[in-house]
């Protein structure tokens, strides 16, 4: 758990590094306008019941304005058979993508979750909360990299150890998500 927490935390110090050395100038050339819509997917570190467990996470996206977007994911981790399918709003509050190569978001997700608990498919509603940031790896480039990490709870039926003795059996309502992530325009 403590490796964990030392690599979410150095992987967001490498994200915040240029936030305080920046000195507000716009980059040359960042002329182009922001995209309407992205689209690709991340590696999804999930963590829950004491365990970290990986996976895929798909995305599509619509920018609807400059600091507001919308957007379908489905991501699955395959340890422990966790599938979920949802709709995401994001608000971007820093940065600006096409002046300066980054963005700073707020994430509001409401999904159903999939869990196969005792053999038999458990369906329940889930709501998370996020921070991450967008940035462009290379300037003109036609895709960005995103680091985002967060916390969901499920509400009904959560997530049981399989194990075999059936008294003494661990159940989560909580899952905390890393991912990291590419999405073209």
């Amino acid at each position: 758990m403590k490796k964990i927490l030392t690599l979410v935390a150095l992987v967001a110090s490498m994200s915040w590094a240029g936030f305080f050395i920046d000195n507000g100038e716009t980059k040359a050339g960042a002329s182009r306008e922001i995209p309407s819509w992205f689209y690709g997917g991340a590696v999804d570190i999930g963590y829950y019941l004491r365990s970290v467990d990986v996976g895929i996470n798909l995305q599509v996206e619509f920018r609807m304005a400059k600091h507001h977007s919308v957007g379908l994911s489905a991501s699955g981790l395959f340890i422990g058979g966790v599938y979920e399918a949802g709709v995401d709003y994001r608000f971007f509050f820093g940065g600006s993508m096409m002046e300066f190569s980054m963005d700073d978001f707020l994430h509001l997700g409401l999904s159903g979750v999939f869990v196969k608990n005792f053999d038999e498919i458990d369906v329940s509603p889930k709501v998370s909360i996020g921070y991450g940031r967008d940035f462009v790896p290379v300037s003109k480039a036609n895709f960005l990299c995103r680091l985002e990490i967060g916390i969901g709870y499920m509400f009904g039926d959560g997530i049981v150890e399989d194990s075999k003795d059936e008294f003494l059996h661990r159940e989560t309502n909580i899952l905390a998500h890393f991912n990291i992530g590419v999405l073209f325009f």
